[in-house]
């Protein structure tokens, strides 16, 4: 994950937590529905200065009568026009799941600047096991089997997932783990509970959140022990609010912009300016 605006949309991605075990009784009321679309904006500072640097959707659908698909996500990152001359960015990821948000089948294309990278999975859960090709222009093409740790998923999958989990019982300080496979690797993310506290967005709406963080290997973009924040909605629908974190080279904002047909009544909304 060295390519930076892939791991920005990884960064998001960390916005809900996915404990070591889940099971089908945990997800029988999801924090989305068929045609919900998230859409964030991706800001850079440095110095004194903020630039709107580019832009990521979220979109969910529900995929008609089938034997084992049910759910298909896909989430897009692009920079603004405006960037391309900087750091010019398309992205892609998108999976196929069944009912119980078990992925199929995921995809990513990143292109970035000069760098261009492909991901393919298959899952295959019964045999513990993800057929992969991966291409990178980094590295050498992969294809092969990588094991499958139990409740593991891919990075798209655990936003919707994790959102559709219980946090009640969690109390400040827990910690928590994503299990999660990237590039040809699987990993597990500690994830720390910082509590509920009113986030005002670029809108100058005020929500109830609910407040997380993640410390960061060190890597392109981070010093070792960065942190991020997200901040997502303290009601049924678990929706992302933004996200912060701190670069080698200044700093990062996910806010979230727009969204439409959310599964459940946006009751964390407690005021409009």
């Amino acid at each position: 994950m060295k390519n930076s605006f892939c791991l920005l949309i990884v960064l998001f991605l960390l916005c809900g937590v996915v404990p070591v075990c889940y099971s089908q009784a945990d997800l029988e009321v999801y924090a989305f529905g068929d045609g919900e679309l998230l859409e964030f904006t991706v800001s850079y500072n440095w110095g004194w200065l903020w630039i709107d640097a580019g832009s990521v959707d979220f979109r969910a659908s529900k995929l008609p009568d089938n034997e084992v698909a049910s759910w298909h996500f896909l989430s897009t990152g692009r920079s603004f026009r405006k960037f391309d001359w900087f750091f010019k960015v398309r992205d892609t990821f998108e999976v196929t799941t069944t009912a119980n948000l078990r992925p199929i089948q995921f995809r990513r294309h990143c292109f970035e600047g000069s760098h261009i990278t492909f991901n393919d999975y298959h899952f295959h859960p019964h045999k513990s096991e993800v057929r992969m090709f991966t291409t990178d222009t980094e590295k050498d093409a992969f294809y092969g089997i990588v094991p499958l740790p139990p409740e593991t998923t891919d990075v798209l999958t655990a936003t919707y997932l994790t959102r559709s989990l219980n946090f009640e019982h969690l109390t400040i300080g827990d910690t928590l783990y994503i299990s999660t496979i990237m590039d040809d690797a699987a990993f597990r993310l500690p994830i720390v509970f910082h509590g509920r506290e009113v986030v005002e967005t670029r809108a100058k709406k005020k929500f109830k959140a609910i407040k997380f963080s993640a410390e960061l290997e060190k890597g392109s973009l981070f010093k070792e022990g960065e942190k991020i924040y997200v901040w997502i909605t303290d009601d049924a629908n678990r929706l992302p609010l933004m996200i912060e974190a701190r670069i080698i080279v200044g700093s990062i904002k996910v806010h979230l912009t727009g969204f439409e047909y959310p599964a459940h009544p946006v009751n964390s909304l407690i005021s409009v300016q």
